[in-house]
């Protein structure tokens, strides 16, 4: 495996990824710009690096945001140099987790995404199931613990290479060096991580027979009745208790489609759902409507 990631053709495509995305310089202050003016070099010194096990990754420079509800998310920057290396390695091993994945899970996967997820929420509508668990976990990116997720990641990939710079990523990335939990929100191979490791929930939840829809941290466990999500509200405890995580009890609640809710930027009110799209209210009545997404996506959301 690491022979395809440090592949000329994939570095270089790796590169090419991060310059697109442009984006800050980290805590060595090389900029892409500065990056470019050598990158073939840049990118020769980096693969043999790793082959001699001398490359290190930076901690990543943190910086925080404003969230919705008032308080701050604290975001990361790598460097330029690691967030090449986690593209590469990205570029190849995201296809062979996605394929373990299972349907119910949208976020940061190839070929499924938001509009994906409100047409399966509104079919459970449809369905009947219209009792829905709107759940939070608390901290989640900051709360994955290490030994778990090196565990989970050890089931897929067996590439002693891949595998230990996935665990100096993880060790640079910790906010507290003493804990060895969290993943750095904004580092390139953060969503795949955090997938990687809340698909344990998602399996257990499918397996006791629920029907979930997770967005990353963010999901709903649509329901029958009032009962079965209060039993989904215990299982969802337990598991995620098994997984070293909790819910967020000022952030869950049991709710219905004739009382509303909000979740991925879509207000589901009974039979229409709405959301705001630069600075426009679009609602719309009955079922899902696949191409209207395709124009309009909730502020917020790409």
């Amino acid at each position: 495996m690491i022979d395809r990631i440090l592949q000329p053709g994939n570095m270089r495509a790796a590169w090419e990824e991060v310059a697109e995305k442009k984006g800050a310089s980290g805590i060595d202050a090389v900029s892409i710009r500065r990056w470019r003016r050598n990158w073939e070099e840049r990118l020769v010194n980096l693969a043999a690096a790793v082959r001699a096990n001398t490359y290190k990754p930076r901690r990543p420079r943190r910086f925080y945001v404003p969230k919705p509800d008032g308080s701050l998310r604290q975001l990361s920057i790598l460097t330029v140099t690691d967030r090449v290396l986690q593209r590469a390695v990205l570029r190849v091993v995201d296809d062979h987790f996605d394929r373990r994945f299972l349907d119910c899970s949208y976020a940061y996967r190839p070929g499924r995404g938001l509009r994906d997820a409100v047409h399966t929420i509104l079919q459970y509508r449809d369905a009947g199931l219209k009792w829905v668990l709107d759940a939070d976990i608390d901290e989640c990116f900051d709360s994955l613990d290490h030994g778990l997720l090196m565990r989970f990641v050890r089931e897929e990939i067996d590439d002693p290479v891949v595998l230990r710079l996935i665990e100096q990523w993880l060790r640079a990335g910790r906010r507290n060096p003493e804990r060895a939990v969290g993943i750095p929100l904004g580092a390139v191979i953060s969503p795949l991580l955090c997938n990687v490791y809340l698909h344990r929930l998602d399996l257990a939840l499918t397996e006791l027979g629920y029907s979930p829809v997770r967005y990353a941290d963010d999901f709903c466990v649509f329901c029958l009745s009032h009962k079965e999500a209060e039993s989904a509200w215990q299982d969802t405890e337990n598991i995620l208790a098994m997984l070293k995580l909790r819910l967020e009890p000022s952030k869950t609640a049991i709710t219905h489609f004739d009382e509303g809710f909000d979740y991925l930027g879509v207000h589901f009110y009974r039979d229409t759902y709405s959301f705001i799209c630069e600075n426009k209210r679009i609602e719309v009545k009955g079922g899902f409507d696949r191409w209207l997404f395709y124009d309009y996506v909730p502020d917020g959301y790409e």
